[in-house]
């Protein structure tokens, strides 16, 4: 018996689609369990020993801080898998022997996507390690203050701009704080500690602030793009077939940001060759030489390498430092017997020395030397960075190609204990800080290492002392791929505290909730409201000698 034509045809099409399928199936299992085999020891969530897709999926909730932070703790390891050929580990001593100066391991792929203009690298961009040493000999000079002196100064000038920002616009006399009826705003932390890192960076980049704080608005919508561009850059970083997509060549060219972009980093890209090509046209002698860019000029930076490096001073330099002063001031203030003693402190070293008589005239802010003189203000510091790192990236480096043998400085925390027999990695594994687990390890900072406690740095001896600083420090990167804006960073964070802390008292306006927070490469939050209030002593005092 014949078979019609069609029904033929309906038979052979189901037979090829079958087979496709199959094809497709053997073909996903067979890579999956190739994928699976080489980290097969490592323990780690299921879904990621074949996939990327639990890394993609918690990357791109905005839960990536609170997931990293308890992963080390539910699987009792050192070393987690976060993906196909992805480990994490919370090991202090094991990231400082990868991202040592004499290390073997290389940057992986995810640093390609600090490429925030995509057609010229910076210094978070360049993969190749001797490349990257040469720019950094080039633009350190720039952030360490060594030829730009006005560095401090120039700290100095936009907090001076922040605490008279507080004390005139939002700031409540002590007596008016009790009633009812004052119509002083509340201060949106969030907002301001942005607008006052961005006033910082645009003065130090630039020699000229840009006026977030003067103006109370965000120019050229720089944070905004940001905060919008942060959930895509993190999980793009994160997921290696996402980012090869989004920065191959062919993509860049075709859909990549350009300047005529309206908003995203094209807009971004547009600032800052709109400020180098300025300079640029401005005859020498007439060219600010203080400025970050000046040394960057003088260092033989290129017209478009002084651009990219300066656009990643505006994405990286900003939000780093406002969430580093957010989680010291937050984390004080919300631990009465922390925010009475630093009060106490600020007092007792105002009254011995002229240390923070901002009103005066010519008085300076207090400087970062004498910032980290004070114990307490100093383990107040590093404490809020413990518990919430200003940075969140993976930061992964990968194995040289003859595979590395690790051994971690403990077993995991609590469950097995012991000591860790030596860990085999294949070459080519891709090995992340979990900074996020390594700040809340029991056998590093204490067994009450959950729980804020600035007077566990008061403690120790000063051996251990600053090895715990230098645990806490990890989150500026260390060795050859450390930050280079750390000193700027710690000026920031020092100051501020301490001013703010001296001038005001500060309360929130709903402590138990206190803003909305979402965690990717950095923490974004909104709706962090604060009462501020003039210190009964030691702003009222700021405050009158100011009016004399």
């Amino acid at each position: 018996m014949a078979y019609p034509v069609s029904a033929l045809l309906t038979l052979l099409l189901d037979h090829l689609v079958f087979c496709a399928v199959a094809i497709f199936l053997s073909w996903y299992v067979i890579t999956a369990l190739l994928a699976w085999y080489p980290l097969r020891h490592i323990p780690g969530p299921f879904i990621a020993k074949f996939s990327y897709l639990w890394l993609a999926c918690n990357t791109y909730s905005g839960k990536q801080y609170l997931v990293l932070r308890d992963l080390h703790d539910r699987y009792d390891a050192p070393l987690v898998r976060l993906g196909p050929t992805l480990v994490t580990t919370n090991d202090p001593d094991m990231l400082r022997r990868i991202s040592g100066t004499k290390s073997p391991y290389v940057r992986d792929q995810w640093y390609t996507t600090g490429r925030f203009n995509p057609h010229e690298d910076n210094l978070i961009s360049r993969m190749d390690t001797e490349d990257h040493a040469k720019a950094k000999a080039k633009v350190v000079p720039a952030y360490s203050g060594r030829e730009s002196p006005a560095m401090e100064t120039g700290i100095d000038d936009q907090v001076k701009t922040f605490i008279n920002l507080l004390r005139t616009k939002y700031a409540l006399s002590t007596t008016a704080a009790a009633t009812n009826n004052d119509k002083t705003p509340l201060l949106d932390l969030g907002d301001a500690s942005n607008y006052f890192t961005m006033d910082v960076i645009t003065k130090l980049g630039f020699g000229k602030e840009f006026g977030y704080l003067r103006d109370g608005t965000d120019h050229y919508s720089v944070l905004s793009i940001i905060r919008t561009l942060w959930p895509f850059l993190s999980t793009s970083a994160d997921v290696p077939w996402i980012r090869r997509v989004l920065f191959c060549p062919p993509f860049l060219t075709l859909l990549g940001p350009k300047e005529t972009d309206k908003q995203g980093f094209g807009a971004l890209m547009k600032i800052a060759n709109t400020h180098v090509s300025h300079r640029l046209s401005t005859p020498p002698e007439k060219r600010p030489q203080d400025d970050m860019l000046a040394s960057f000029i003088r260092h033989s930076l290129t017209p478009a390498e002084c651009a990219s490096e300066s656009l990643l001073m505006l994405v990286a330099g900003a939000e780093s430092s406002a969430n580093a002063i957010r989680a010291v001031l937050v984390h004080a203030i919300t631990c009465p017997r922390v925010y009475m003693r630093l009060k106490a402190v600020i007092r007792e070293h105002v009254a011995a020395s002229a240390l923070g008589k901002l009103g005066e005239e010519g008085a300076r802010p207090i400087t970062l030397a004498q910032a980290q003189k004070i114990s307490y203000l100093r383990a107040v510091v590093y404490e809020g960075l413990r518990m919430r790192p200003p940075v969140l990236g993976l930061m992964s480096k990968v194995t040289p190609a003859e595979g590395d043998e690790v051994v971690p400085r403990m077993a995991g925390q609590g469950k097995s204990g012991g000591e860790v027999k030596g860990i085999r990695l294949p070459g080519g594994t891709s090995v992340a800080m979990n900074l996020s687990g390594l700040l809340r390890r029991r056998d590093v900072f204490g067994a009450d290492a959950g729980l804020y406690r600035p007077e566990r740095f008061e403690e120790l001896q000063r051996e251990e002392r600053e090895r715990m600083e230098r645990d806490v420090e990890l989150v500026f990167g260390y060795g050859r791929w450390g930050c280079v804006g750390k000193t700027v960073a710690f000026m920031e964070i020092f100051k501020v505290v301490w001013e703010v802390m001296k001038n005001f008292d500060l309360q929130l306006v709903d402590p138990l909730r206190p803003c909305e927070q979402l965690s990717y490469g950095v923490f974004l939050e909104t709706g962090l409201m604060l009462r501020v209030t003039e210190d009964r002593e030691l702003g009222a005092r700021s405050s009158e000698e100011k009016s004399k």
